[in-house]
């Protein structure tokens, strides 16, 4: 038996109104467009590319399409978001007409620098980093964690502003610790404050500035605190391995991943979080610089989940 006439009339009825909305229907009420990110990268390779790789496995499946170029030059963002990669992307691109720009693997100091360069970027919403530099508060722990029998520690710079000296400052007293700084200038060289910050501290806390710890000054400075008996607190797993005491950091895969997040947050409010540092980290530790020092050395794996567990950092 045939089925109703009137029920006939009405699955025809249904079929064209289905065809009609498939046909007028605006294809973003079916599926958004992707976010188009352009992430420029200050040089081909190294960490640079380390992050570029992690961030494209974040992003997979997220509706959002990744541009990775090498060249600021090369870089037209037309209506999505540039994430710059080190300092030179991070000044190729910040004159640029992207609307949305977030800085990565670029020193607290060296933002703060574009800012004051381009004003206009300061007042947006869509102007942003996070930093190379660990907070203040992590590497002040790392030492009480790892030397709690020292006291003093030195500090060497070139560009610190009074507030972040008055901030470590304040960071150290917190824990019994007690700051020596000393500026590097014409009237004291890199070896004479080195030399005088060693017979004033018992750790020396190196800091990311290249105008002190660069490649063609490094190994003066660790050799001349290993004398000295005062370990070095660094900033990256290369300081550790050529005889620094141990360093707090963050890599490029962790960088990515806290990046993954800004951008689809960009991607639901075309905003981006407030500039801040790193959020996950490691320690590495040199083991035998601590055996030779005398210092009774904990693992790295131990000073993470305490530092992590005091501070509330995320793991």
């Amino acid at each position: 038996m045939g089925e109703p006439v009137w029920w006939s009339a009405m699955r025809k009825q249904a079929g064209r109104i289905l065809v009609l909305l498939c046909l007028y229907l605006p294809l973003g009420c079916i599926q958004a467009a992707p976010l188009a990110v352009t992430v420029v990268l200050s040089e081909h390779g190294g960490p640079y590319q380390e992050f570029s790789d992690a961030l494209r496995e974040k992003l997979i499946k997220k509706n959002i399409y990744l541009d990775i170029v090498d060249e600021a030059d090369e870089v037209n963002p037309g209506q999505g978001m540039v994430v710059a990669v080190g300092m030179k992307a991070a000044a190729a691109v910040a004159g640029s007409g992207a609307r949305a720009i977030l800085n990565v693997l670029v020193p607290e100091t060296g933002h703060e620098k574009l800012l004051r360069d381009h004003p206009q970027r300061a007042a947006s919403k869509a102007y942003s980093a996070i930093f190379l530099d660990q907070p203040t508060e992590r590497q002040v722990r790392l030492i009480a964690a790892m030397l709690p029998g020292k006291r003093q520690v030195g500090v060497l710079f070139d560009s610190f502003s009074p507030d972040e000296l008055a901030e470590l400052k304040q960071r150290m007293a917190m824990h019994g610790l007690s700051l020596h700084e000393h500026k590097i200038g014409a009237d004291f060289p890199l070896h004479i404050a080195l030399q005088h910050i060693l017979d004033n501290s018992e750790v020396l806390l190196a800091l990311p500035d290249a105008a002190i710890y660069n490649s063609s000054t490094i190994r003066n400075i660790l050799l001349a605190s290993y004398r000295s008996g005062d370990p070095v607190i660094g900033f990256s797993p290369a300081y550790v391995k050529a005889g620094a005491l141990a360093a707090v950091f963050t890599t490029p895969a962790q960088i990515a991943e806290q990046t993954a997040r800004f951008i689809q947050q960009y991607g639901e409010t075309r905003t981006l979080p407030s500039a801040q540092h790193p959020q996950l980290f490691e320690i590495a530790v040199n083991e035998q610089v601590g055996r030779s020092l005398g210092l009774a050395v904990r693992s790295a794996e131990e000073l993470v989940q305490e530092i992590s567990a005091i501070a509330g950092d995320a793991r």
